[in-house]
């Protein structure tokens, strides 16, 4: 396998991994939206991920993304 194939290939692999991280990102962020919605606190959701409050925070704040598909 030539530098360039194994460049290409390295790059597939890091992108797959991301788009896979993202999607389960996604996944976190909407359940623990679901908690609050449910009238959860920010401290029993941090107690339950493993998250800190502060991170709850941000989730509960932050729109949702749009979805992008990989390439």
């Amino acid at each position: 396998m030539t530098t360039a194939e194994e460049l290409r290939d390295a790059e597939a692999r890091y992108q797959r991994a991301f788009w896979r991280a993202e999607s389960e990102r996604s996944a976190r962020n909407g359940i623990v939206l679901q908690a609050i919605s449910e009238g959860w606190t920010h401290a029993k959701i941090a107690e339950a991920t493993g998250l800190t409050r502060a991170r709850v925070g941000q989730i509960a704040l932050a729109k949702p993304r749009a979805q992008v598909k990989p390439r």
